[in-house]
């Protein structure tokens, strides 16, 4: 038996990452997830970070941080921290393909893992390790996440995912019983390119309304992504931007961003909500008769969804985040989580810590007595012609001080959020380029 054996963490590159593996069916034949005998149900709180559940998850004994995707069908891992050594078996050398203009990435095939998501559990689990640094979602998250795992895990329960409350039921579908619900709207899913689900939606251009077929896609933090497609009247507004759409399996991808006037799931209807149009480069090979785009955390996190893959269907019920308004980044500015900074005599009341290999993330780990490390927030992306790019940052500066308070004392989310909001708002950042302290100050702006 081949043992593969790691021990490191890496850093993550990339922006929120829009994965879509494009992966052979056979890929999909292996053990069920199960509850213990006579558990019919369980219970598991996840974290919600930037439109995206973050579970912990087991595998070979080992805790770590997967997102929940139903763009997915394989359990991927990107990181390992280095306080963890993990065993995967059985282990041999494969290459994957996804979104990007890249080449296809290395990665490592392992099976007979045991893999366990609250108390259901797979003994004998397909696992794929990639090793390409630039796949990984740790900066951008502020807090470790090693992996991502969909349709291997969906495929045995039916979720009641409650994005209010941060928690998901899982049901073993033989004792679930579907309750009256007048004011939900259930619908089939439809599985295609090997078991991903898709559904029918509506979307409104100036001129008509239109039925689109979407994949459901909870690991992209997104609201909508749509592609171009003048046969069927799906195209971008002039009221529209250039930008940095997110990371894929092979490399960057770019495209418009704008507002569409309605998106309509059932009897909801959602206004102005962000979309993402990326370059036709990006999407080669999909068929756009069968598909017209994807439907993001930023759209499901507004209902409490019952997800029931056993029998193909979905129920949307609106939650109290249903009615808030679609906003996006006015800043030009995309900022990570880059690694730490050493500093010196740091009172009590400022000491926190950083917890690496748990999902809850802290803002200072404790170095000695005299030294503290604090997170390093560095400016990974800057839109051209946004307001952050008129007045001179640039990637790699490092954000000290924004308005005036140490950026340490942000959670990234946090620190992103200031930049979603207030049309006018004055930002006033401090930064570090080559090791000389700047200052910049921009207004927000709407570009759409």
């Amino acid at each position: 038996m081949k043992i593969l054996s790691l021990n490191f963490y890496h850093f993550l590159k990339g922006r929120i990452i829009i994965v879509l593996l494009l992966f052979n069916s056979s890929l999909f034949a292996q053990a069920n997830f199960k509850l213990p005998s006579g558990i019919k149900n369980d219970k598991i709180k996840f974290r919600l970070a930037n439109n995206l559940i973050i579970v912990p998850i087991y595998v070979n004994g080992v805790e770590l941080s997967f997102i929940l995707d139903t763009g997915v069908g394989s359990t991927i891992i990107f990181s390992v921290d280095n306080k963890s050594s993990l065993e995967l078996k059985n282990a041999s050398k494969i290459y994957l393909r996804g979104l990007g203009d890249g080449e296809p990435v290395e990665a490592i095939k392992s099976i007979n893992n045991e893999v366990r998501i609250g108390k259901a559990t797979s003994y004998n689990h397909r696992v794929y390790l990639v090793f390409d640094e630039s796949i990984n979602f740790s900066p951008r998250m502020g807090f470790p996440v090693h992996g991502i795992i969909g349709y291997d895990f969906f495929k045995d329960f039916i979720l009641d995912i409650n994005y209010s409350r941060k928690v998901i039921k899982i049901y073993n579908p033989e004792y679930y019983t579907y309750k009256e619900c007048k004011k939900c709207y259930q619908t089939d899913i439809e599985f295609r390119d090997n078991k991903r689900p898709f559904v029918k939606a509506k979307y409104k251009t100036d001129k008509e309304l239109i039925d689109i077929n979407l994949l459901l896609d909870s690991g992209s933090g997104s609201s909508l992504w749509l592609f171009e497609n003048k046969e069927k009247g799906i195209y971008v507004s002039n009221n529209s931007f250039r930008d940095f759409l997110g990371k894929g399996f092979n490399g960057d991808i770019y495209g418009e961003r704008t507002k569409i006037e309605e998106l309509r799931i059932g009897d909801f209807v959602m206004k102005d909500v962000t979309t993402s149009f990326p370059d036709s480069i990006y999407i080669q090979g999909i068929s756009l008769n069968n598909r017209q785009g994807s439907l993001g955390g930023n759209v499901l996190k507004r209902f409490n969804l019952i997800l029931d893959y056993p029998n193909e269907k979905i129920s949307f019920k609106k939650n109290n985040l249903f009615s808030k308004p679609f906003y996006y980044n006015m800043s030009g500015l995309t900022i990570q989580h880059s690694g730490f900074l050493i500093s010196k005599n740091f009172t009590e009341k400022n000491r926190f810590y950083l917890g690496i290999d748990k999902i809850e993330s802290k803002k200072i780990y404790e170095l000695s007595n005299n030294f503290v490390l604090q997170p390093k927030y560095e400016i990974s992306d800057v839109r051209p012609n946004s307001p952050a790019d008129l007045v001179g940052l640039k990637n790699g500066d490092i954000i000290l001080e924004i308005n005036g308070k140490d950026s340490y004392t942000y959670e990234l989310s946090e620190l992103n959020d200031l930049f979603y909001f207030e049309e006018g708002k004055r930002i006033k950042l401090k930064v570090q380029r080559l090791g000389v302290q700047m200052t910049f100050q921009f207004f927000l702006k709407k570009v759409i």
